[in-house]
């Protein structure tokens, strides 16, 4: 049975894969035009969701240690992209926020993908979008189920 998923599985990766690069060839360029590499947009757009994270909460988050973000987030506050603020009720915990220009930079990139997707999807009838919807809510779901899986392994 899995050989003859391999295939399909194969396929599926393939076009996922180009849908992702293909997505939004625009936001990549002005990444670049804001000398911000993957790691630090990942920090603007985690602390758009949780603004006001800890250093050590944003490192598991991204996967990094924190002498690695520490280096990311020096170089986003010398941006002004993000500030630092001192725990009210631990004066030893720094919690980080967008400031007004990183807000601004994070809205800007959404609003710019979201507008080139909106282009994308306008070009699919609502047939094949119904069929999409469909395939990201079953995507989705086995990623949900996979992650439980995973944390139900590590917990055990």
């Amino acid at each position: 049975m899995t050989s003859e998923r391999e295939p399909l599985r194969e396929r599926a990766f393939h076009l996922f894969a180009r849908a992702i690069v293909r997505s939004d060839p625009g936001r990549l360029e002005a990444w670049v035009e804001l000398g911000l590499t993957m790691t630090q947009l990942r920090v603007l757009f985690l602390l758009r969701a949780e603004d006001g994270a800890s250093a050590g909460a944003m490192a598991e988050s991204l996967k990094v240690t924190p002498s690695t973000l520490t280096r990311i987030v020096d170089r986003l506050v010398r941006q002004g992209l993000v500030r630092r603020e001192t725990d009210d009720g631990d004066r030893r915990l720094v919690r980080h926020y967008l400031s007004a220009s990183g807000a601004s930079t994070v809205e800007e990139l959404e609003r710019s993908g979201r507008a080139r997707m909106n282009e994308v999807m306008d070009r699919l009838s609502a047939p094949q979008l119904e069929r999409l919807v469909t395939a990201l809510e079953d995507l989705t779901t086995a990623q949900a189920a996979q992650e439980a899986d995973e944390l139900s392994r590590v917990e055990a």
